[in-house]
């Protein structure tokens, strides 16, 4: 059975504030070759990595991404005193890495558009094409990047996973539409039940799809998917060997 991909969720954020360059640095020092990251948009059009719409939880302040401009943004200190990264920021040091990009809904079509501009240059059209995924909450969003770059890698999003979720673990996967060669997000437990058991996961197989585990929150529950053959894991911890 191969080795699944490891993903590491927004860095490794138990030796580093998330989404922040040394949460990313560490995460590749312990050996994850792809990670997880949320992109925003300030006012004045900066893509910056950051998963709430404001500052609150990481920072103390109350301010929004959305509704604010860059420079005020690059002077806020988070916890560690660690900054936020800002997408050029980003492009300098971490296109070596492959990358799920969470497009955040309030500003994802400034986001989109942003991206676009990147992707169309030289340097940067592979990454984009060979390195990057992208997670959408609002099909309108996904058809509109696809609409421009038809090629774009896109993950299920999340009302087709609970979907296919339900289907494969009440053995009726052909009712979910599941989709060939895309990845489909599943959390180890719902409710306490298991489903993180061969005979789900070939469900989704079957229809040429991928399993990725959903943040396991145990040691236990990463075994599990593991023992099952899941062929991703997005995790907030490290890489377990067998």
């Amino acid at each position: 059975m191969a080795s699944p991909i490891w993903i590491s969720h927004r860095g490794y954020c138990l030796e580093a504030e998330e989404n922040t360059a040394e949460a990313f640095r560490v995460a590749r020092s312990l050996g994850f070759l792809h990670l997880e990251t949320d992109l925003r948009t300030t006012a004045d059009g900066h893509i910056v990595l950051a998963h709430d719409a404001t500052l609150e939880r990481l920072s103390g302040t109350t301010h929004r991404i959305e509704a604010s401009p860059r420079l005020l943004l690059e002077q806020v200190q988070l916890r560690g005193k660690a900054r936020l990264v800002f997408f050029d920021q980003f492009l300098e040091e971490f296109t070596q890495s492959h990358w799920i990009f969470d497009i955040k809904p309030e500003s994802a079509l400034r986001t989109i558009d942003t991206l676009l501009h990147w992707w169309r240059q030289p340097g940067y059209r592979d990454f984009f094409s060979q390195r990057v995924r992208f997670l959408f909450w609002d099909k309108s969003h996904q058809d509109y990047l696809l609409r421009y770059q038809p090629a774009a890698r896109c993950m299920a999003r999340v009302e087709q996973c609970r979907r296919a979720g339900i289907a494969c673990a009440l053995g009726m996967p052909s009712l979910a539409g599941i989709e060939p060669g895309v990845s489909y997000s599943l959390p180890p437990r719902i409710g306490g039940i298991n489903l993180m058991q061969p005979s789900i996961l070939s469900r989704y197989r079957r229809h040429g799809a991928n399993v990725l585990a959903y943040l396991p929150a145990t040691e236990a529950d990463t075994r599990l998917a593991l023992k099952a053959g899941v062929d991703e894991i997005l995790t907030d911890g490290p890489i377990l060997t067998a």
